[in-house]
């Protein structure tokens, strides 16, 4: 019996949540498009070392930050770019990260950088690991944070 009360509430319910939804009054409310938000570009390219991409992306982000009077670039390199989970055995797109440079060098604010933040393609070369966040089983190419800190700690050269 208490099936045959479940499935008749369930159906009840699911009646109403339906015939809730087909109305016929109007939505009065100005249509506001959503914001763009984090951009990950297509990888391609060369692969290139933890060190230079990290390097490269903090020394754009930096550049762009001082030339729009924004407060100084306060991120860490590597883990800032490394996928989440991820080990010192990741290589990077260096075509996502020439275009992560890019869209940097195109924000005309200082709060792109949080509003639009860049995911640059990273590809692991860890034995037995998964790519960085995909757990163990791994998967082609895994999204890296793009905007980066001090370049002065560890990383793999290119």
């Amino acid at each position: 019996m208490n099936r045959a009360k479940r499935r008749l509430v369930l159906a009840v319910s699911a009646v109403l949540v339906l015939g809730s939804a087909c109305t016929e009054s109007k939505d009065t409310a100005a249509h506001l498009p959503s914001e763009r938000g984090a951009v990950q570009p297509d990888a391609g390219g060369a692969l290139i070392g933890e060190l230079i991409a990290c390097s490269e992306l903090k020394a754009v982000e930096a550049a762009t930050r001082a030339q729009l009077g924004c407060g100084a670039v306060t991120r860490e390199c590597p883990e800032f770019i490394r996928p989440a989970g991820g080990e010192g055995c990741f290589e990077y797109s260096e075509a996502s990260v020439k275009a992560c440079s890019a869209l940097y060098q195109s924000f005309t604010s200082c709060d792109e950088f949080t509003k639009h933040p860049c995911l640059i393609s990273a590809v692991s070369n860890c034995e037995g690991a998964g790519e960085g966040g995909a757990g163990a089983a791994g998967s082609a190419d895994a999204g890296a944070a793009g905007s980066a800190g001090s370049a002065d700690e560890g990383g793999s050269g290119g």
